[in-house]
């Protein structure tokens, strides 16, 4: 097949933990919690039901960000769940250009809803609960699974879990770098305004508060801070810098604990000296761990047929993974 007749797909991977309420401690870890909540869903779907959540439900946004599973597969023998999520789409409804026509139909006009579907794997083989999920910007996210479970796991429903973690993996993973850092040499932070008000509250206040503050003032289309710390092109030993290295380590902290932020930003590099007295750099988004797939550019790829296409790559990743 011609190059220009595939396309790539991305899928990112992240580690997913539930927290049991405490009188689950005993008999209930991640593992166990992940199946009992497709348990529910498989209940649902023999009743010919489903369960629709909307992420937006309480909150002052101003349109529905409604979720719901489409399809799911459990693999006993891998230790493995395949399934889809759908998002309903809200809003401007997209139109369809004919083959032969130079004209646009309205989607409307077949009745029901538009929906964005994304493809999601999660593997629960060893320790850990690894999750693959296919990276569709218009549609469901990794956030968006980690809500949807919790909502299901949590006080809402099966009244099991307390808190859901979710963390993206990282090539140069942040846990390496928090170990690793000695003195911050270089900043370089691009993010626009709109984004920063997107930001956790407490995260904007915290590191962000006067690019806040100038964003309203001087309204520019975006930040770019390119902060030095040693001269460049200069070997001359520079003094550590506590304020700096603070300031990225709880920048890290957050990007561990809160992924969503991590979106934000149009790029987010660091140059750093480690603990060995060696150079490194933490690049943000050019850091995750993928997995990159081709497939046909004219066809809509099923969940079944992806993981045919996957599954290789996963393999290999999640032995990698527990040797490491």
């Amino acid at each position: 097949m011609l190059k220009k007749e595939l396309r790539e797909l991305r899928l990112q991977l992240y580690t997913l933990r539930f927290e049991p309420k405490k009188e689950f401690e005993r008999t209930h870890n991640t593992r166990k919690i992940l199946k009992e909540v497709f348990q529910y869903l498989r209940k649902l779907k023999q009743q010919g039901k489903g369960h629709l959540i909307d992420r937006h439900e309480n909150q002052d946004k101003p349109e529905p960000r409604e979720l719901f599973i489409t399809t799911q597969r459990p693999l006993p023998k891998e230790s493995r769940i395949r399934f889809s999520i759908a998002l309903l789409r809200k809003g401007k409804v997209p139109k369809l250009k004919p083959k032969d026509k130079f004209k646009l139909l309205p989607l409307s006009e077949l009745g029901g809803d538009i929906a964005e579907e994304t493809h999601f794997y999660i593997d629960f083989s060893g320790n850990s609960c690894i999750v693959c999920a296919e990276y569709n910007y218009n549609g469901p996210r990794a956030n968006d699974l980690e809500f949807y479970l919790r909502n299901i796991a949590g006080p809402a429903h099966l009244k099991i879990v307390k808190a859901t973690e979710l963390n993206a993996l990282y090539t140069n993973s942040l846990e390496d770098t928090l170990a690793s850092l000695k003195n911050v040499l270089h900043m370089d932070i691009k993010v626009k305004p709109s984004s920063l008000v997107s930001m956790d509250a407490d995260v904007r206040k915290q590191y962000y508060s006067s690019m806040e503050n100038i964003g309203k003032d001087l309204k520019p289309k975006f930040f770019r801070i390119q902060t030095y710390f040693q001269v460049p092109g200069s070997n001359a030993p520079v003094d550590v810098n506590i304020e700096a290295n603070n300031w990225f380590r709880g920048m890290l902290g957050v990007f561990k604990t809160r992924t969503r932020n991590t979106k934000m930003f149009e790029h987010f590099e660091v140059k750093y000296q480690d603990i060995h007295g060696e150079d490194a750099i933490f690049n943000l988004l050019k850091g995750r761990e993928e997995i990159k797939i081709e497939v046909d550019a004219k066809k809509d790829i099923i969940n079944k047929d992806l993981y045919t296409l996957l599954k290789p790559k996963f393999d290999t990743f999640i032995a990698q993974y527990y040797n490491d």
